[in-house]
């Protein structure tokens, strides 16, 4: 039972990491051909690709939905999608979501009465806060110690390249604040991304036809994990 807890690699994971991993490719791929990016912090984009991350999660389980993710990461890198960097925070960005929902999953499992709305309310506020601690820690890192202070604040950096989209909305982005800023509002973009995967997933996996999946003969993943701490 404790194997199948945490989403064992049999037959049918495998093939669920394939297709899932897979489709995070063409789905992230075709988020960057819609250009659907974020308006004040234009280099950052909505990505559909998490959903198939997620689904991998609620389906085959925690460890299926890391191994699709790591999928996702090393086809981006050798497809050279704004490689290395793009590909390494968007790693994190789904580790980080994932261990927060992994966590609020593993509560709600041992609460009272626990269902999977239950389950993805909780874990999609701890992913949250997960997401936005360990992006912001990372692109500060990124900023500060790799881009230097002309890339934050040169003729070419950060703050003159997005000092525009700031004004439209009121904010006037300057050297002073311009660091304080973008991190505040890459964590709200972080935010409204994993609100939005999260929504989507949750949907899909609530469909009865979903619900009442057997893959192999079996339950979903997070339905199987939840029921068993009844």
């Amino acid at each position: 039972m404790q194997a199948r807890r945490v989403g064992r690699l049999d037959s049918v994971s495998l093939g669920g990491i394939a297709v899932f991993g897979a489709l995070a490719v063409v789905l992230t791929t075709l988020s960057h051909a819609l250009g659907l990016n974020f308006p004040l912090i234009p280099y950052l984009q909505f990505d559909f690709g998490e959903v198939a991350i997620l689904l991998a999660f609620f389906i085959f389980g925690p460890v299926p939905g890391l191994v699709a993710a790591f999928i996702e990461f090393l086809t981006l890198m050798a497809l050279g999608q704004a490689a290395p960097i793009g590909p390494i925070l968007k790693l994190i960005s789904i580790l980080a979501s994932l261990g927060g929902i992994w966590l609020g999953t593993a509560l709600v499992s041992r609460s009272r009465n626990p269902s999977f709305f239950k389950a993805a309310a909780l874990g999609t506020f701890l992913g949250i806060v997960s997401r936005v601690v360990f992006l912001t820690i990372a692109n500060y890192y990124l900023i500060v110690f790799f881009g230097g202070e002309y890339a934050l604040n040169g003729p070419n950096g950060l703050v003159a390249y997005l000092a525009g989209a700031f004004r439209a909305v009121g904010l006037n982005l300057t050297s002073v604040n311009g660091l304080e800023l973008i991190l505040a509002f890459t964590a709200v973009f972080n935010v409204l991304q994993l609100l939005f995967v999260a929504g989507v997933t949750s949907f899909l996996i609530g469909l009865p036809q979903v619900q009442a999946t057997r893959a192999a003969g079996r339950s979903l993943w997070v339905v199987s994990y939840l029921r068993s701490h009844e």
